[in-house]
């Protein structure tokens, strides 16, 4: 026989992510089991209760003398097709324009994936907008996603682009030319935008993003992702995948109010948009971005107190240069690191001849940077770093280095101005490097100072 005994020990194990109860019917009780389960969870053969499916299959119980209740979670799973989806019935799938790829919920589920198009919206975790080959002829342009929160205890949003291709921002002419300095760097043929209703908007970008990320605050009134495209121009295949996910307020693994991008691994790399970090070597047509204002934090793991940054593509050689760039020398006639707020003062003189100008607009803050060896209790006043070498040594350095902080939480702030500082005949201008931006020698390693920044970084024990 079957004893309330035992029917407290099966239902007080309702709590896990799946939960499969089937249980012979043999006395009276086959008449009031049924009623009760449904007291418990309410009618209905398949319904979504505060992100959780419930299964009630009690109509065949009925018939079988076997009465089965599964219940799951409406979570991330992993599809067949290798995109993320979120846990439903096929039923749900269907019903809310999904696709099923895949099963979940030890096959009680379906992993369903949501895919939206060009002027469509979605407030799925884990949607996509996915373009392989833009047409210009065809596609919408601008081509506008909005994403909306799926409930009121969403606070961030991550848009990940695991791929994303637009045409270039503007470079240096063939021929190098003092008047190219207000226009490298600037998206004059595509953009994208993110919206942040009733905040500060993330920067436009464009070029090769492909592995970067943004968060942005999650609105009431949904953010749109804007996708213009200059339909004239057709020398780029333009294509994209963006993913949207959405972190409850709170979430570890969602950063703060002023964090654009969030790293949450121990060590890792950090790049400035349009970087293309499937290429080997750093090319002279590697632009970083105009106006460009935000912070890159990086989640500080147990046991750590230290975090350090060094070029990923690192060299001392002249003629190789290395993954960073952010500016002109700080000494005419040497190749050297350029530090301090007097000296990276985040504005841009343009040159008119090869003894004019200065490239000092573009700068990254990392508070209280030292140099190796470095200690916890070292004040060190040059939380800014220009320049095209990696070095913050308090005797300027001519050669890349490592660059470590103390300072938690773990960040680097990004400025990069308008401008560049251009010269028509960056060759003969070695004697005034600390006026020009685009030095062609890489001299001991150095960047080309309108190229940007690919970082490694690690970090140490306390």
């Amino acid at each position: 026989s079957f004893h309330p005994a035992q029917f407290s020990s099966v239902f007080s194990n309702f709590s896990g992510l799946t939960m499969i109860y089937r249980i012979m019917i043999e006395t009276k009780m086959f008449t009031f089991l049924p009623l009760l389960v449904l007291i418990l969870l309410g009618q209905g053969s398949s319904e979504s209760i505060k992100n959780k499916t419930v299964i009630d299959d009690s109509k065949q119980a009925k018939a079988l003398s076997v009465f089965n209740i599964v219940s799951f979670p409406n979570s991330a799973c992993g599809a067949t097709s290798g995109y993320n989806g979120t846990c439903y019935t096929a039923s749900e799938c269907t019903a809310l324009s999904g696709t099923a790829s895949g099963t979940c919920a030890s096959s009680f589920g379906v992993c369903c994936v949501f895919s939206i198009a060009c002027g469509a919206s979605s407030s799925q975790n884990n949607s996509y907008a996915i373009i392989t080959s833009y047409s210009v002829s065809s596609d919408s342009d601008p081509c506008t996603y909005t994403f909306c929160k799926a409930n009121s205890d969403v606070c961030k949003l991550r848009i990940d682009f695991d791929t994303m291709v637009l045409a270039d921002p503007e470079g240096i002419s063939s021929t190098a030319a003092y008047t190219d300095g207000p226009k490298v760097g600037d998206c004059a043929t595509d953009t994208l935008t993110v919206s942040n209703p009733g905040g500060s908007a993330p920067p436009i970008i464009c070029g090769t993003n492909t592995g970067q990320h943004m968060f942005v605050p999650a609105s009431d009134n949904c953010n749109k992702i804007n996708i213009d495209i200059d339909t004239g121009s057709t020398g780029t295949t333009r294509k994209w995948q963006i993913k949207i996910s959405q972190f409850k307020c709170g979430d570890a693994m969602s950063p703060g109010q002023d964090c654009l991008q969030y790293h949450t691994a121990q060590t890792g790399t950090i790049a400035s948009f349009n970087w293309d970090i499937s290429s080997t070597t750093v090319s002279t047509s590697q632009y970083h971005l105009s106006n460009q204002d935000y912070n890159i934090c990086i989640r500080r793991a147990r046991k750590k107190c230290e975090i350090c940054y060094t070029p990923k593509i690192y060299s001392i050689t002249t003629g190789i240069a290395s993954s960073y760039g952010v500016g002109s020398s700080s000494v005419a006639a040497t190749q050297t690191a350029s530090i301090s707020v007097a000296t990276c003062t985040g504005v841009t003189t343009q040159a008119t001849s090869t003894s004019t100008g200065l490239g000092v607009g573009d700068f990254l803050e990392i508070g209280n940077s030292q140099a190796p060896p470095t200690t916890a209790g070292t004040v060190n006043a040059n939380s800014r770093i220009c320049g095209v070498l990696w070095n913050v040594a308090s005797i300027a350095g001519t050669t890349q280095s490592t660059v470590c902080s103390f300072v938690k939480p773990f960040k680097i702030l990004v400025h990069f101005d308008e401008d560049e500082a251009i010269h028509a005949n960056p060759g003969t201008a070695t004697a005034n490097l600390d006026k020009g931006e685009n030095d062609p020698l890489a001299t001991t390693g150095a960047g080309y100072g309108y190229s940007g920044f690919w970082l490694t970084y690690f970090q140490n024990e306390c």
